[in-house]
């Protein structure tokens, strides 16, 4: 997929939430839809919903839950009303919201959690090092998408869709992990447990820790997000309390939050990779409810040089 497919389906999105309304408009009070990713980032929701404390705080509301693999996914979902709200990075938020107008940015989830992987004995050091080279992001549009390619632009490269020499294909995570083992990749910026999957598993080298590209190391890598019409159902309110109160649970009680996050993951995606990894990858990552504005802000501006908004400041009205 490349930036023009993207914008497209960015504006397409209205009609196939129309389109699909007849799944989508179950919008009952008594039922709540929720859209959440299948990353280390999201443990805190992933294990709400996988214990069944989320469920129990909203009840007697049902609960039905869709795991999403790349935030665009979840905000598109959330501009369809396909679901009423859900977990995403701040660049899908930003991008989308820019070009609609109706996201609301609830509280936080977690921050850090992604890096830029590059492949054993490739002698990449530097951005200096990647004219010619091929990367990888899971999806245009992500939060991992949009910061290696402002990354990139920083040290004076371009992907080939701007007019540079730099490739960036939009693969699977575990797609990615498999061509950088054959060396068909020479790099990927990836959210957590990815990360240190192709870390631990291929020996791939971490070449950038994203959080030491912010201030204080701190940066939002998932945020609970909703419509504008739905941001005052008490619903939603009751739902924004029981992300907090897992959230505080995740830093209060880690292994807990991992022992479950992974078992929702495993049940939702199969193969997260082993729980030795799982645990290695949480070192990467902070939970937090503060949504940490000043990076969505920093994610509208690089969105908008990139192309992928019309507005610097696509976070304008974001918070309630």
């Amino acid at each position: 997929m490349n930036r023009r497919t993207f914008l497209g389906g960015a504006l397409a999105v209205a009609a196939t939430g129309i389109a699909g309304a007849a799944f989508a408009r179950r919008t009952r009070s008594d039922v709540l839809r929720i859209g959440v990713m299948t990353n280390l980032t999201h443990a805190p929701l992933l294990a709400g919903l996988g214990s069944g404390r989320i469920a129990a705080a909203l009840a007697p509301v049902t609960i039905e839950a869709r795991a999403f693999r790349a935030g665009p996914r979840v905000t598109e979902a959330l501009l369809g009303d396909a679901i009423d709200a859900g977990t995403a990075g701040p660049a899908a938020i930003v991008v989308h919201h820019a070009r609609h107008g109706r996201l609301r940015v609830l509280t936080g989830c977690a921050s850090g959690g992604a890096s830029f992987m590059v492949t054993k004995g490739s002698e990449i050091r530097s951005a200096e090092d990647l004219h010619g080279k091929v990367l990888a992001v899971t999806q245009i549009g992500t939060t991992q998408d949009v910061a290696l390619r402002a990354w990139l632009r920083r040290g004076g490269l371009r992907d080939e869709t701007a007019g540079g020499d730099v490739r960036i294909l939009a693969v699977a995570a575990s797609v990615i992990l498999d061509q950088m083992k054959r060396g068909e990749l020479h790099g990927a910026w990836l959210a957590e447990p990815w990360a240190t999957r192709v870390e631990q598993e291929i020996g791939a080298v971490r070449l950038v820790d994203e959080r030491d590209l912010w201030p204080n190391r701190a940066f939002s890598t998932a945020a609970l997000a909703t419509r504008d019409d739905h941001a005052a159902d008490p619903r939603i309110a009751k739902l924004v309390a029981a992300l907090k109160d897992e959230v505080e649970r995740a830093r209060s009680s880690p292994k807990e939050t991992l022992d479950e996050a992974y078992t929702q993951m495993k049940e939702w995606v199969g193969n997260p990779g082993s729980r030795r990894i799982f645990d290695a990858a949480a070192k990467y990552v902070d939970f937090t409810s503060d949504p940490l504005p000043a990076s969505f802000a920093r994610f509208a501006r690089d969105a908008a040089d990139l192309g992928l908004t019309p507005d610097p400041n696509g976070d304008r009205g974001l918070y309630l």
